[in-house]
């Protein structure tokens, strides 16, 4: 199971840029690490369930993709518009309101409920299930093994980026405006490549 081309895929799609990636980078740079963290350990449990749906319901999903794929996708997209929208508006008067908000971009709440309409790990998991672990998984303890690896990953990915986040906190502090539109952008643009 554990194959070169199966750890390219899943260190690949977990560290590059997407809505989680660029959601850590943000809140770490907004409100410190601690917070950053918060959201990621939220990604992470976000991860676990949906690995655990794909894996679950590749079998049935992999006949439906067809009629299911645009669907997800559209509500993949509108969700990162949403993200988007959130982050550019955003002031720094609102953080303090913003960190006692469990609906908030940095909670963890936030960071799993997210992972369900976020079309990247979806299509991350459905892959990885369909391509490499459902095929060489010998018992339902592969699976298992297959789901927390997938999960695992795409933890340290984002969590990479609220480190870098927080990292560069004083620089995204002093440019605020410039750092949410560039980030905002960013999320458009990972709209936009999911609609593709």
């Amino acid at each position: 199971m554990i194959s070169a081309a199966f750890m390219s895929y899943i260190f690949v799609t977990a560290f590059t840029p997407g809505p989680n990636n660029l959601m850590a980078l943000t809140n770490a740079a907004k409100f410190g690490l601690r917070r950053g963290v918060t959201f990621c350990l939220g990604v992470l449990l976000g991860f676990l369930i949906d690995m655990s749906l794909c894996a679950l319901l590749t079998t049935a999903l992999y006949t439906s993709i067809p009629k299911v794929e645009p669907f997800m996708k559209g509500i993949g997209a509108l969700y990162m518009l949403y993200l988007a929208f959130t982050v550019f508006r955003d002031k720094k008067t609102k953080q303090k309101k913003a960190e006692k908000d469990i609906l908030n971009p940095s909670s963890m709440f936030t960071g799993a409920i997210m992972q369900l309409v976020n079309v990247k790990v979806i299509i991350y998991g459905i892959t990885s299930m369909t391509a490499f672990v459902l095929p060489n998984a010998k018992s339902s303890s592969g699976v298992i093994l297959g789901i927390l690896l997938l999960s695992i990953v795409g933890f340290l990915g984002t969590l990479t980026w609220a480190v870098f986040g927080s990292l560069f906190q004083s620089i995204f502090t002093k440019y605020h405006k410039q750092t949410n539109i560039i980030m905002a952008l960013l999320l458009v643009y990972c709209a936009m490549m999911v609609l593709k």
